[in-house]
């Protein structure tokens, strides 16, 4: 499980916020929790779903360029940033009834959206549960069966008192309740599951984008296979030479013009998906 750490430390590193693209930033009740986020740009929404550990704040390279396009939401997901902490009932069908609610709240009645590990998850129950909510997503590095107790079980590594030093401060410069609920993050006890079928799968009638690293070290290859294959209207992209977080520095510009592309293709305006392209 060293790898997964590796993973971790190199995928939380904590980017800038575009203040002057910044439209406006709320704490919402949902759900039982309260929920922060950010919105920036005009157009129709998007919503970016950061992975475990991660907050809002790992978009901030991203939201320049979809800002251009659409009205961008960028989430604290349950027990992260400055989100209500994760508690022991924890489940991925609670994280996406929190981002259910929260459309609700917001009057969107249907979104593009992107999730990234535990947000992929948190997309895939959400698309699983209402999916006509969805008009499309991209899913990285997300697997439609996955249990997370398993793959920590019995794994020291995977534990906050044998994380690295420089990993713990950056824990705390990005999560904003104290030590406790970033020690909740790493029970190894938590409900992190998802089992959607094949045949649920073969049900989604929304335009979806696969994105995952040949080399990942969490879920693995096959996974999306098992998506590109189950999914109807759906693309697969395998990043070559790439781990979990497949979207970040060496392939941020290409997954910045190639995620645009796929976004934009069904709007009316004809777009240029090299314009704006901002690391």
């Amino acid at each position: 499980m060293k790898e997964l750490i590796a993973f971790i430390i190199m995928a939380i590193t904590p980017g800038q916020n575009f203040g002057q693209l910044l439209k406006n930033t709320e704490t919402v009740e949902v759900n039982g929790i309260d929920m922060y986020y950010e919105v920036y740009g005009d157009g129709e929404p998007l919503l970016l779903l950061h992975g475990w550990t991660q907050s809002s704040r790992f978009w901030s390279e991203y939201v320049r360029t979809y800002a251009e396009y659409f009205e961008v939401y960028a989430i604290d997901l349950r027990g992260h940033g400055r989100t209500s902490r994760v508690t022991s009932d924890f489940t991925i069908e609670k994280s996406s009834k929190d981002i259910l609610e929260l459309l609700d709240y917001l009057k969107l009645k249907k979104i593009r959206a992107i999730g990234l590990s535990y947000g992929g998850l948190t997309l895939l129950e959400l698309a699983n549960s209402n999916p006509e909510k969805i008009e499309s997503m991209i899913l990285i590095g997300t697997s439609p069966v996955y249990n997370g107790g398993e793959n920590t079980k019995g794994d020291s590594a995977f534990s906050y008192e044998n994380l690295p030093a420089e990993f713990i401060e950056e824990l705390n410069e990005i999560h904003h309740h104290g030590e406790n609920p970033i020690k909740a993050l790493f029970d190894p006890n938590l409900n992190f599951k998802i089992n959607l079928s094949n045949e649920k799968l073969n049900t989604f009638n929304f335009r979806t984008m696969i994105v995952q690293g040949d080399r990942d070290e969490i879920v693995g290859v096959d996974p999306a296979f098992t998506l590109y294959k189950n999914i109807p209207n759906s693309e697969l992209w395998i990043v070559p030479n790439t781990g979990h977080n497949a979207i970040v520095s060496p392939n941020l510009n290409s997954f910045l013009t190639i995620s645009l592309q796929f976004l934009t293709r069904d709007n009316n305006e004809k777009t240029d998906a090299n314009k704006n392209i901002r690391p």
